[in-house]
């Protein structure tokens, strides 16, 4: 379904389009952009703080952090997206709201590929903490300088080191970063930890059940994060974290119950394995990995590269020929004697 046919009477859906990238539509939640003001806006000096600093260079500060956790939120589920395409799935769409990002996607209704979906955004978020560290290091000749304390993650690990501007930078992309790896590592559903442990149990106990396991760890795990928001300062975010968590799980645990319920009826179809698998039940082919399909490409482009070769020469070989029954035999140049033994040899052959 296009962004555009969406019904908005569904609040999830109160978003515009921003652009389409890899053959996935991008799309931004409005609250996405409140929130944005919001939190800048609270960044800001009032008319009695006392800063060093200019209002200029705090509001572009500001709105830096903010654009780089869009930038890493996007690449995170851009990795969900590819990882359910190399499983031979499908992705569309991708949401970025306050809470992160959604990718829509539609791997393959087995564990192993639903495992490969889940990992590959956190491996975007790996690679580029490790890219950050490395570059870290290069730059300041020392291992602490990379923020490794969770608790400080904007900060280097030696803090008695003093980072240039750009180094402070670079802190605050890998900081970034690691924080939304971690979070997303929780084994609560549906943050990615979640997933995993899901997708871990879907072969061991079936999938109703293991989907039952989940979303009951995550409800529990969202009412922890709510009591842990309460004695935190600008706890409001995580409340609004565990809140639609809370929804997210409560809302799969039914759907999960009713699936289990219809697959035990009198229409004997086992709809655990999803509804898609109704319409197929040959299971789609996961697709080839990168150096397969650059050897499939290279083979089909010599293919169409000698296809293209026999057509001319046959043109040219017909030329010939027809030069032959007007002109005669000694009419024919050097080249056009070569071609028409050439053409001899291969028919004498076959």
């Amino acid at each position: 379904m296009s962004y555009r046919d969406k019904p908005w009477d569904n609040p999830i859906n109160w978003s515009f389009h921003i652009g389409r990238l890899f053959g996935i539509d991008l799309r931004v939640h409005i609250t996405f952009v409140i929130c944005a003001i919001v939190l800048v806006a609270m960044q800001m000096p009032d008319a009695k703080s006392v800063v060093r600093d200019p209002f200029l260079y705090l509001l572009f500060s500001a709105l830096g952090m903010y654009a780089v956790l869009f930038l890493i939120v996007l690449l995170h589920e851009f990795g969900h997206c590819f990882g359910a395409r190399y499983c031979g799935g499908e992705a569309d769409e991708i949401l970025i709201w306050p809470l992160g990002g959604l990718a829509t996607t539609n791997p393959p209704h087995d564990a192993a590929a639903h495992m490969i979906t889940t990992v590959a955004g956190p491996i975007v978020n790996i690679v580029i903490c490790a890219v950050c560290s490395v570059a870290l290091v290069v730059w300041t000749g020392r291992l602490g300088a990379i923020p490794w304390n969770p608790l400080h993650p904007t900060m280097p690990f030696d803090v008695t080191y003093l980072p240039t501007l750009g180094q402070a930078w670079l802190m605050i992309v890998f900081g970034i970063s690691y924080l939304l790896l971690l979070f997303n590592l929780l084994p609560i559903f549906p943050f990615d930890g979640g997933r995993m442990v899901q997708a871990w149990l879907w072969p061991r106990v079936g999938y109703g059940r293991s989907m039952l396991i989940a979303t009951t760890t995550g409800m529990i795990g969202a009412i922890v994060l709510a009591l842990f928001a309460l004695f935190i300062e600008e706890s409001w975010l995580l409340l609004v974290i565990a809140f639609f968590g809370y929804v997210t799980c409560w809302q799969q645990r039914h759907l999960a119950k009713e699936q289990a319920e219809f697959s035990s009826g009198e229409f004997g179809y086992d709809f655990s394995r999803g509804y898609s698998s109704f319409e197929h039940d040959e299971p789609r082919p996961r697709k080839s990995g990168p150096l397969k399909r650059w050897r499939a490409r290279r083979a089909a482009a010599r293919e169409e590269r000698e296809r293209q070769r026999r057509h001319e020469h046959q043109k040219a070989v017909e030329a010939i020929l027809k030069k032959i029954s007007e002109s005669g035999l000694a009419s024919l140049t050097p080249r056009e004697r070569r071609i028409l033994e050439e053409e001899t040899k291969r028919q004498q052959s076959i």
